[in-house]
């Protein structure tokens, strides 16, 4: 039900908020408050999966795992046989209309991310684990990266220790151009991937703003890919979208625990504030943070460092950040 979901969707420990106030009236069947949309001059798209607010066309849309014949061809895309446990084909799109600047998330994006940073495996005790886990699953075949820029698919030659088996991906959302969007068409056939419109900022996400009790117009939460690591640990991608009167909120997070060896948790917030001034353009800030933590570390300098203590990507963002570790940031 959406209505629960907007009002216990503003826990400040992973989507600034505050105390929820009391559901208003005039919600309709999709969940969404259609007097407060209309007072704040937006629109409902057709079939309820999100709004339009200050010329920006905010979709959501969440699916089930995918089924076999969708992960063949993920596979074949990417050039790979192994996948995270779940995959979900889940997308979040935020189009500018006037503009046609497209920001979406999906997992095959991220999944070739994934591919292409190659991390080095965790050389632990537990991948012996996993790699019994595996071939459980899968048989003997075991995975390979790709080979440089060729695609090669997945050979048995390749043992877990040659690739990162928990899917840490530098992924920070998809950027396009709808090249009709002057001439009224639309849709992702007419789209076409642009070089990086991110410059360094010295803008910030504006906190206060979320905090306020403006109606949420829009709530949406979407898993794009996760895996129990073979019961090694937890680890997901998601991407939470708010849409309030004023403004449009974004967090993606990929979190990842490996029990009793590394916490790892990439974190991307983008906001915009609605209604910006005629010739400031339409902007949208970006927030990237990185904080990766060994369990020893977090043991030596007194922080909380048992695997429950970290129960989900939520817990995991609020006691890291308690605790003070460092962290990379970045923003655009």
């Amino acid at each position: 039900d959406r209505r629960a979901r907007l009002w216990t969707s503003t826990d400040m420990s992973h989507f600034p908020g505050r105390a929820p106030p009391a559901p208003p009236s005039g919600f309709d069947d999709s969940g969404l408050d259609m007097r407060a949309i209309k007072q704040a001059g937006g629109k409902v798209l057709p079939g309820g999966d999100g709004v339009i607010i200050g010329g920006w066309k905010v979709r959501a849309r969440n699916t089930r795992i995918l089924g076999k014949d969708a992960l063949e061809a993920l596979e074949k895309t990417l050039g790979t046989s192994h996948l995270p446990e779940m995959v979900y084909g889940s997308t979040l799109e935020l189009t500018h209309e006037s503009t046609g600047v497209r920001l979406h998330f999906n997992a095959e994006d991220a999944l070739k991310e994934w591919l292409e940073e190659g991390l080095p495996p965790l050389k632990v005790a537990a991948a012996a684990v996993w790699e019994k886990g595996h071939k459980a699953r899968f048989g003997d075949e075991m995975p390979k990266a790709a080979k440089g820029k060729t695609g090669d698919a997945w050979n048995d030659e390749e043992e877990t220790d040659k690739y990162d088996w928990t899917f840490t991906t530098p992924y920070r959302g998809s950027v396009s151009v709808d090249d009709g969007a002057g001439a009224g068409t639309t849709g992702t056939d007419a789209s076409r991937p642009t070089p990086s419109l991110w410059t360094d900022t010295e803008q910030r996400v504006d906190r206060g703003m979320l905090m306020e009790r403006d109606p949420i117009l829009f709530f949406d939460e979407l898993t794009l890919y996760e895996s129990e690591l073979d019961d090694n640990g937890l680890m997901s991608l998601t991407v939470k979208v708010r849409v309030m009167p004023r403004c449009w909120y974004v967090l993606m997070r990929h979190w990842m625990r490996v029990d009793g060896v590394l916490i790892r948790l990439r974190e991307t917030r983008f906001f915009h504030r609605v209604g910006t001034p005629p010739g400031e353009g339409s902007v949208v800030v970006r927030e990237s943070a990185r904080r990766e933590e060994t369990f020893e570390g977090l043991r030596m300098r007194g922080a909380p460092s048992e695997p429950g203590q970290y129960p989900d990507a939520d817990e995991a963002a609020s006691v890291l950040l308690a605790a003070g570790g460092p962290v990379e940031m970045e923003y655009h």
